[in-house]
């Protein structure tokens, strides 16, 4: 069988002519026959197979297009076999490789005759399926022009067969790098391999230089300042003979060099080039100028600095190729590799070793005493673990630290001190940020970049990072000076200032510019909030705490903020400044709510003399923030004293005009936002009418999205219940695209959810399933219990509305609400059960889910969930034929929510129940007014 692709692709046997259809197959078929006769690995093949787009799961993608291809080619031919495939044939029955194979034999030989025949076989240009075999066509190319010298009967003079050192160990990963070494030294002079210390730049610039027909290579590991001219001139004499014609011999390590090389095209690799970094330039440059045939491939871990210098960056290996080294020396080491129990354990092993090849071959080799775990576990310690290299290694690769001090020993001062401080700066340097750190430790900006260039630190999406074994390296080198303290000191003292700047853009349009900045520094302030709690000093705690409080409330880091405040706030401690007193406000609000499951412990009179002070203190410390303070520490004690209320009584807000009118206009719009969730909380809906009109037209002038966000849910309430849905459905909606990312997931599906519930008012019904649909993948892939409980609930609430209380049941059972919930979302989960249930005539069990939903929507003094779990009780009563108590449920929602909600679809489904004359809903019922929420009276309506 005969395989061409010069002038296109042909598969023939004998006079019949095959075709190997669809461009995977075809691909797949020219991936074999490049290594005909030997096994390509699954990697190697879906590589070139799919370079930029591999499917998900390519070993599988691979054996699909090799059954199909099978079927195009005689039996026998494509064999499978451990690891890859074969395709067994000679490289003689395919036209490419025996062109190559000719073409390397002409020039072994310096035979014109064999150039000839390999010329003879280029009938046309070489096919190829796609560019991601561009590689396999420039290098026919180069051997074409090989061939067409020799053909020519001029051939240059053959010089001696550089002397490359034979890889011990083959070579894994690294195919795009090695792929980009080559093509820059096609088109530039000098390339320079950066990356930092065990990155593998050495194995990758030999693997180059092994193909090339004239090449020098200069180990300069060794050389100290003024002997570079010295080491190229001793490896003179070893890669490239003398040129016979020199008149007399040259004088100088500099002249002899400059005659060896005059005249030739040869490859000179500059190896480790770092620590004598300016005479390797010199050389470099001078080398280039003299010999215009001559190019440089160099290795270090900074640039050259010479003009025309490319580049090719050397970072981690791939986590794939770094999992393959690992495990292949595990398997040297210990006779076998990583076992499935151990994979995981692997896999953070080499994460943790940040990819980088020496370093994960210094912890496979301690496989042979050590278990995964051990050498896991021994990490901790990782320049301890990683002390005893191969003997016969080079001293700077033969231990972890010792990789790192190489490069230690070439920085100046202010280099040193740049390393140890970004040691302490887990989520890197912003560059915005980089001028205000560096001042802070006494240097100048511009280190960073230095260290960039010096491979120490990685410049990448706007920040200076540094892989973790180089930032241990520091932390090391801080902890053996007593330095630690003192630079983690510095860093809280810097990204205080630092947070505080930006916590004042983000009442506004700068908010999401402000997150960006938190999100990115999040472990930045976290290492600085565990040193401020570790120092004696609280005040320097508190401020920094203060200037995280805004991005905490935005992003509902309340999981964080409890023990923070717990850390910080300290009522014996003097109100001193504005810090002071938003952290000590927010400690006696923060108390007052408790967790769930908890009840205040504050007695009144001491809570109400506390108050008062911070009130005073607020006064003297005026900003956004202390304005507030006021206002929510009266709302606070109105929640402790529901406490003990008999009835459920509705938390408020006690503005006065003045502070109103006092308040600049973020503020004022708060304490608009305040109280129209008070009056929706109490039923007032006229003030939630009016408060949220006020707060959502101020927030947009303000334009900030959060404020805007929340007003506006609030204004769509108000829509709601007075009949005006497609405006509410506007609201909602442009509500939820403003907070789009601003806040968790959850807030973000109960913004969707309202809109759900405003189509299902609407009769959309199947829009709304839709937007159910869509809550439920959003859910699905946050994956968090609120989250889900939120899409389920709305969910629950489309198939109610539909009528099929089977589907709605399933929803609502599919809820997970984990203990210690909010009351208000227990209670309304179980009030939609109740609904379900009632469709189903299944009235004992929605009974018995009222029994335990009521008294949760009570206990939780949200009003508007006290009306649904009435609507629920309407709906109960009148299924069951109490019909007048069905009626006086529905007035005590009514009342308790401000107004009728009789567009919402259960409500509908209970007054269809009731008839067509379902008699006028009572105004008031003897001794409880309607709107008050009564325990033992709403408990009734179910007795």
């Amino acid at each position: 069988m005969q395989v061409r692709f010069f002038g296109g692709l042909s598969v023939s046997a004998g006079a019949d002519e095959g075709a190997v259809p669809g461009r995977g197959q075809q691909a797949l078929l020219l991936r074999l026959a490049v290594d005909a006769g030997t096994t390509v690995g699954y990697r190697a093949l879906a590589d070139d197979v799919w370079p930029s787009d591999a499917p998900e799961d390519p070993r599988a993608a691979l054996q699909s297009l090799a059954s199909r291809l099978r079927r195009a080619l005689p039996d026998g031919l494509l064999a499978s076999v451990p690891g890859g495939y074969r395709l067994e044939l000679s490289r003689d029955d395919i036209d490419v490789t025996r062109f190559q194979d000719l073409v390397a034999a002409a020039r072994s030989e310096n035979d014109p005759r064999l150039a000839r025949a390999a010329l003879d076989l280029w009938v046309g240009d070489p096919w190829i399926p796609h560019d991601g075999f561009d590689w396999l066509v420039r290098d026919l190319w180069q051997d074409r022009g090989h061939a067409e010298r020799l053909a020519a009967a001029a051939p240059p003079t053959a010089p001696q067969k550089p002397i490359v050192p034979v890889a011990i160990t083959g070579l894994v990963g690294r195919g795009d790098e090695l792929d980009a070494i080559r093509d820059r030294l096609a088109t530039d002079r000098l390339v320079t391999v950066i990356g930092p210390g065990g990155a593998g730049k050495t194995t990758l610039a030999l693997e180059t230089v092994r193909s090339a027909a004239d090449a020098l290579i200069v180990e300069l590991a060794p050389a100290a300042a003024g002997e570079v001219w010295a080491a190229l001139a001793s490896a003179v004499g070893r890669g490239i003979r003398l040129n016979e014609t020199t008149p007399a011999p040259p004088t100088t390590p500099r002249q002899r060099v400059l005659d060896a090389v005059a005249g030739r095209e040869v490859v000179v690799l500059l190896d480790n080039c770092e620590h004598v970094i300016r005479e390797a330039a010199e050389v470099a440059q001078a080398l280039l100028v003299s010999t215009p045939g001559l190019r440089i491939l160099s290795t270090s871990r900074e640039p050259l600095g010479v003009i025309g210098e490319a580049f090719v960056d050397l970072g981690p290996l791939p986590a794939l190729d770094a999992d393959e080294l690992f495990a292949r020396r595990v398997r040297s080491a210990r006779g076998t590799p990583p076992s499935p129990e151990e994979r995981e354990t692997a896999e953070r092993i080499v994460q943790r070793l940040d990819g980088l090849p020496l370093a994960i071959e210094l912890a496979a080799a301690r496989a042979r005493t050590l278990t995964l775990a051990e050498i896991d576990a021994g990490l901790s310690d990782r320049f301890a673990l990683l002390a005893n290299g191969p003997r016969l290694s080079p001293d700077r690769h033969r231990t972890l630290r010792a990789l790192i001090d190489w490069s230690w020993d070439t920085l100046t001062d202010a280099e040193r001190v740049a390393l140890r401080l970004a040691s302490v700066f887990p989520d890197g340097i912003g560059s915005g940020d980089a001028d205000t750190i560096a001042r802070a430790y006494g240097v100048d900006a511009t280190v960073f970049d230095a260290l960039v260039d010096r491979s120490l630190l990685v410049r990448r999406d706007g920040r200076f990072r540094m892989l973790e074994t180089v930032r241990e390296y520091g932390l090391d080198r801080l902890r053996a000076e007593s330095a630690e303290t003192e630079y983690r000191e510095r860093a809280a003292d810097v990204l205080t200032a630092l947070a505080t700047d930006r916590e004042r853009t983000m009442r506004g349009p700068g908010l999401r510019a402000g997150l960006a900045w938190f999100d990115v520094n999040e472990e930045n302030l976290s290492a600085a909030l565990r040193t401020r709690a570790a120092g004696a000093d609280r005040r320097a705690g508190r401020r920094l705490l203060r200037a995280l409080l805004w991005a905490w409330a935005v992003r509902e880091r309340t999981e964080e903020l409890r023990p923070a405040l717990a850390t910080f706030a300290d009522p014996d401690s003097p109100l001193e400044d504005e810090a002071s007193v938003v952290i000590e406000s927010l400690s006696l609000f923060s108390a007052s709510f408790p967790e769930p499951g908890e009840t205040p412990t504050f007695d009144p009179a001491r809570f109400r003399a506390r108050r008062i002070a911070l009130e005073e203190a607020a006064s003297r410390h005026p900003s956004e923030i202390t304005i507030l303070a006021a206002p929510l520490l009266r709302l606070a004690e109105t929640v402790l004293q529901a406490q003990d209320s008999p009835a459920g009584r509705a938390w408020h807000v006690d503005v006065s005009d003045g502070e109103l009118t006092s308040a600049p206009p973020w503020s004022r719009a708060t304490l608009h936002m305040l109280r129209a969730g008070a009056a929706q909380n109490a039923g007032d809906a006229a003030a939630l009418g009016a408060e949220s009109e006020r707060a959502l037209r101020i927030f947009t002038e303000v334009g900030d999205p959060w404020g805007t966000g929340i007003a506006s849910q609030l204004r769509s309430e108000w829509l709601i219940l007075a009949g005006r849905l497609e405006e509410a459905l506007a609201v909602s909606d442009n509500a939820a695209r403003i907070v789009d990312g601003l806040s968790s997931v959850s807030d973000l599906l109960q913004m969707r959810a309202q809109s759900v519930g405003i189509l299902l008012r609407l009769g959309r019904l199947d829009d709304a399933r839709t937007r159910a649909d869509e809550m439920g993948a959003v859910a699905a892939a946050d994956g968090s219990v609120r989250a889900l409980s939120q899409a389920r609930m709305a969910a629950a609430q489309v198939e109610i509305s539909a009528g099929d209380g089977a589907a709605a049941l399933r929803q609502s059972q599919a809820i997970r609400l984990e203990p210690g919930f909010p009351d208000q979302i227990t209670a309304w989960a179980g009030a939609q059960r109740a609904q379900a249930l009632v469709l189903l005539n299944r009235l004992d069990e929605a009974l018995a889910a009222l029994r335990e939903a009521m008294p949760l929507a009570i206990r939780s003094h949200d009003h508007p969930i006290v009306a649904s779990v009435l609507v629920a009780v309407a709906g109960w009563n009148a299924a069951v034929g109490r019909a007048d108590v069905a009626r006086t449920a529905l007035a005590r929602a009514r009342a308790v929510r401000g107004a009728a909600d009789d567009h919402e679809p259960f409500w509908r489904w209970v007054q269809e129940r009731l008839g067509a004359d379902t008699g006028d809903l009572p105004a008031s019922a003897p001794g409880i007014p309607l709107g008050e929420v009564d325990a033992d009276v709403l408990t009734a309506l179910l007795d």
